[in-house]
């Protein structure tokens, strides 16, 4: 069974990332040039949290808030469930199934 590692390591291109203290617009950037809806975010290689298009409609543009003066930790959805790098392609699809 193909592994999770085995599946990035395949793809032409890294996965895109942002740092917490990094500007909701500089995130906006990043997920255009990558052609993507969400971004994980890395404080240095520690993963804290993800971005995606859902948290910049509900939490910047609906509250009013400022794209430029807003921190992506600010808005950035923390509680991220994960899977290590040897986990089947399987097992990530059975948690994404069950965590929805």
């Amino acid at each position: 069974m193909r592994t999770l590692k085995q599946f990035i390591d395949s793809r032409p291109r890294k996965l895109a990332a942002i740092s917490p203290e990094q500007s909701v617009l500089r995130a906006l950037e990043i997920m255009a040039e990558y052609d993507v809806g969400a971004l994980l975010v890395l404080d240095g290689r520690k993963l804290v949290g993800v971005f995606s298009e859902r948290d910049y409609a509900r939490k910047v543009i609906l509250q009013g808030k400022g794209s430029r003066q807003t921190k992506v930790s600010e808005v950035m959805t923390g509680k991220v469930v994960y899977v290590k790098q040897n986990a089947t392609i399987e097992e990530c699809m059975a948690i994404m199934t069950e965590k929805h």
